[in-house]
């Protein structure tokens, strides 16, 4: 059994999945992949919508599994939605097709599971309390009597989050071995799960915390760390990489973190018999007074970090901004008023080391968990300490960036994020692995993957990449068509309230032509306000995003009028998937550019220029290129999907990036006569 067999016309999955039609591209792009894993190298896809992309990449996963027997996969997407689709409808119609007997597991973080002690517990105290439960946690609990995963994303749709919620499990209040449940845990159960498995389906989230972890704890990949021990990853919808590194890979110190470790460590708790976690594990306390003597440094370490945060606060309380890049300005101005700090930061240390030599003397195996969680306590002290020293000491410029933000307890939060996602990702995950797949649908800009290479750790491995780019299977020239208007305004900060005038003009005029059906997308809600409150009177069925409805209620209704349209921003550039006559309709009102203020894209953009390089062309213009083609992509999502996308962005005719965006977009009809007096006229004829 080989790629071609399984795809082709004829072959095993045509012959066994109902429905299943051949695609060139699809075939192809499980060759490279197969080609990828076979060979130890790296690879880089993009395949368009209507490729069949899953398939592409499982189908090789689990014929090469079936080769080698020693091996274990990770599948990874962007969202907990599409695990699901993939562990629960894709992976057993190919395991079936391909009569393959292969363990595959899915997992998800910790806190998507129910702690079934907790659930009692709640539900004990609301019996014994008498209070009465409402119909929708009687369903809860119905559902709780009979789930297998116990995971909150298989809950009754027709039950609240919140429910689950409540008893969602964590680390921080396991009892472990100890716990009356714990041959039935969720979490663990799915844990032992994935240590049986040999492709284990997760996220990306997941999957970079776990190289996070192997790389402070100095673990290899062939151990259990957050995941089992793995070689190979598919990568799913991998334009995400850069941000989601950016936040998973950022170090960060706040005063708020080390006082919750402070708590967890002194707080008095029902399973550790009404003691704190230390004086738990310390039963000769009484002897050695080791209880009391980390108690007192606990308390004089919260002295020093409270009294730093006070510093630290008055040092920024004349900075505004929301967000603040540290310069090399400010450690000139205020370097040995911060590095006041280092009292604090060798307390902490002291006592993570303490937390971490301590407390193993051969622990009883239903105190083995604990003991786990007290050095975890410990590491995160060293680690915090480690972040804060490194911070006070900044001179890693062309590594990390140092900036401010307001953390979960409205103070002052720290950062360092890295410079180059790329380099780190090398360096923690894809230099470990056999074979990386980054797959995803907008990947390339101008038919490129340097940019996508630089910040996924692949431009270190060059040697041994590998890629592809798959046309979508759909008829672009003859279902989509392109407006540029030639007469449409250009966009300045100068003069917004011209140019709300003119988008309000132009989209009232295409959406009135289209009967409705529209998506319109802002970069910025403020503009999106100033254009609702002037077409909320002149267009029927308008909806508009605000911070009260829930994106899936407002996609919903969108959904279910088929002429409503929409106003949106930030969330709805992608995911949305409106297949049919729903949505016919997509206007891009502003080019997507990044706000260049921001810590992190400002540090990046002068390191950059700093460098000789231009951070417009190599790094504004191929994101908003790649943000623009997610965009254009929530139009056509079928064969039979026919649409039409009005960008209002005139930069895009006048200036020379502009036609870098347009080459990287699908080869669809643009007229070159598009204008907005004659806008209606051809949207009008292109739809009906």
């Amino acid at each position: 059994m080989d790629i071609e067999s399984i795809f082709s016309p004829g072959g095993e999955l045509e012959r066994t999945l109902p429905g299943y039609s051949y695609r060139e591209g699809q075939l192809e792009m499980a060759e490279l992949v197969d080609s990828a894993l076979s060979d130890h190298s790296h690879a880089i896809i993009e395949a368009g919508t209507g490729t069949g992309k899953s398939f592409a990449y499982l189908v090789p996963m689990l014929l090469s599994l079936m080769r080698d027997r020693s091996r274990r996969f990770i599948a990874a997407t962007s969202t907990t939605t599409l695990q699901k689709q993939l562990y629960d409808k894709d992976l057993p119609l190919l395991l079936k097709a391909l009569s393959a007997d292969i363990p595959v597991a899915i997992l998800y973080g910790r806190g998507n599971y129910l702690c079934i002690r907790r659930f009692n517990e709640g539900r004990n105290e609301k019996s014994i309390s008498g209070t009465r439960r409402s119909e929708k946690e009687l369903r809860f609990e119905e559902w709780v009597a009979e789930t297998d995963s116990g995971a909150v994303q298989d809950l009754f749709p027709d039950v609240p989050a919140e429910f689950f919620y409540s008893y969602a499990s964590d680390d921080k209040d396991c009892l472990g071995y100890r716990c009356p449940f714990a041959s039935d845990c969720f979490y663990y159960g799915a844990r032992r799960q994935a240590q049986k498995a040999r492709l284990i389906v997760t996220n990306h989230h997941l999957l970079l915390l776990d190289a996070k972890n192997r790389d402070e704890s100095g673990l290899d990949y062939d151990e259990d760390a957050v995941l089992p021990g793995y070689s190979c990853v598919v990568m799913d919808e991998a334009h995400h990489i850069e941000d989601e590194a950016t936040e998973v890979l950022s170090r960060v110190y706040s005063a708020y973190r080390v006082s919750r470790i402070l708590d967890y460590l002194t707080r008095k708790e029902k399973r550790f018999g009404s003691s704190s976690i230390i004086d738990f594990l310390t039963p000769e306390e009484k002897e050695r007074g080791s209880g009391k003597r980390i108690r007192d440094d606990i308390a004089h370490l919260r002295t020093l970090v409270d009294q730093f945060d006070s510093l630290l606060s008055s040092v920024l309380f004349i900075m505004t901004e929301k967000e603040i890049l540290f310069t090399p300005a400010f450690y000139s101005q205020y370097g040995d008023t911060i590095r006041q700090g280092e009292a604090a930061s060798q307390e902490m240390t002291r006592i993570g080391n303490a937390l971490q030599s301590g407390y193993n003397e051969r622990p009883a195996e239903s105190n083995e968990v604990f003991v786990d969680l007290i050095h975890r306590y410990g590491l995160s002290l060293c680690l915090l300490a480690d972040t804060l020293r490194d911070w006070m000491r900044f001179s890693s410029w062309d590594e990390e960036i140092p900036y401010a933000s307001t953390g979960a307890d409205g103070k002052v939060e720290i950062h360092i994020a890295p410079m180059n996602t790329g380099r780190v990702l090398s360096r923690v995950l894809v230099s470990h692995l056999d074979s990386m797949i980054f797959s995803s649908a907008t990947i390339s800009v101008n038919g490129s993957f340097e940019y996508f290479e630089k910040r996924s750790g692949l431009w270190e491995e060059k040697d041994r990449v590998r890629s592809g780019i798959f046309a979508s299977p759909f008829e672009y020239r003859k279902n989509l068509m392109l407006l540029l208007l030639q007469d449409g305004s250009v966009f300045s900060n100068e003069s917004t309230g011209q140019y709300v005038h003119y988008v309000s003009e132009a989209i009232a005029s295409a959406i009135e032509a289209s009967g409705g059906g529209a998506l319109v997308l802002f970069t910025s809600k403020k503009m999106m306000k100033e254009t609702y409150q002037i077409l909320r009177d002149k267009l029927d069925d308008l909806l508009v995003q605000d911070d009260r409805t829930p994106r899936s209620r407002l996609l919903e209704r969108f959904r279910r009028n088929r002429d409503s349209s929409l106003f949106a921003v930030s969330s709805f550039w992608e995911g949305v998937d409106a297949p049919g006559d729903t949505l016919r309709l997509v206007i891009i009102v502003k080019l997507p550019f990044t706000v260049p203020s921001t810590p992190i894209v400002r540090a990046r953009s002068e390191a950059m220029d700093r460098n000789g390089g231009s951070s417009f062309m190599e790094m504004i213009v191929p994101e908003a290129t790649l943000r623009l083609k997610q965009g254009i992509g929530r139009l056509i999502r079928t064969e039979t999907d026919k649409g039409v996308v009005l960008i209002l962005d005139s930069r895009i005719l006048r200036k020379g990036y502009g036609r870098v965006m347009v080459s990287s977009l699908p080869e669809c009809y643009i007229p070159e006569d598009a204008m907005l007096g004659n806008l209606g006229e051809k949207i009008e004829r292109f739809l009906y």
